[in-house]
């Protein structure tokens, strides 16, 4: 469970984006309202990439603040795909080789997973993706983002708007991943577009 208890954040002088904010998540949620209401910026705070707030925010009754980098189990998947310019393997093997995981556990879950993407695409009548990232679209390498979301396995994705700017034709490949994400994780998404994708995911409404 995630739970907001009056948190506040600012990132400008007198422009406040959240605003004594409570809340707890603890299931697939869909958070929806206008961007400057703050729906990015919680996913944020969850990631610890932003930190500059007051209140109290506690994963799993324990405070954010005290959690080491780490040992924080969330993968955030921002707006714009961020990869590194090699391959997939290599994209997929570093999120694993950071925290440590042997070499044969590494192999096992990456060949594991591109396997499962190489399937999805045949299903859905989509090109086998390049294996480098740099002759990828823009709509091939959000999908990669939610592969390293897979191969790790986090107990938190956060999706921010993840189907922005994402081709049609990848949609039900996406959701596919996305519903193979949620046997290992809680899914917490922000969206103003497709709330189909997550018709089955608790409603966090910052307009009311």
């Amino acid at each position: 469970m995630i739970e907001f208890n009056a948190v506040t954040i600012k990132y400008v002088p007198d422009i406040t984006t959240l605003l004594n904010f409570s809340a707890k998540i603890d299931c697939n949620t869909l958070i929806i309202g206008d961007e400057f209401l703050g729906t990015s910026s919680i996913l944020r705070l969850i990631a610890k990439i932003d930190k500059n707030y007051t209140g109290e925010i506690l994963i799993d009754n324990a405070n954010l603040k005290e959690i080491k980098d780490k040992d924080l189990s969330v993968a955030f998947i921002p707006k714009e795909p961020y990869l590194f310019k090699s391959t997939i393997e290599k994209n997929l093997s570093y999120v694993l080789k950071i925290r440590k995981v042997d070499k044969a556990t590494i192999k096992e879950k990456v060949s594991f997973v591109i396997n499962y993407l190489n399937n999805l695409t045949k299903k859905h009548n989509i090109e086998n993706f390049p294996n480098k990232i740099k002759k990828m679209n823009i709509s091939e390498r959000k999908i990669v983002t939610l592969l390293r979301a897979l191969v790790r396995a986090p107990k938190y994705v956060l999706l921010d708007d993840f189907f922005l700017n994402l081709d049609a034709k990848y949609f039900p490949l996406a959701n596919e991943l996305i519903e193979k994400l949620k046997q290992t994780s809680t899914i917490i998404a922000t969206s103003n577009k497709v709330e189909q994708i997550y018709k089955d995911f608790n409603i966090l409404d910052l307009t009311k």
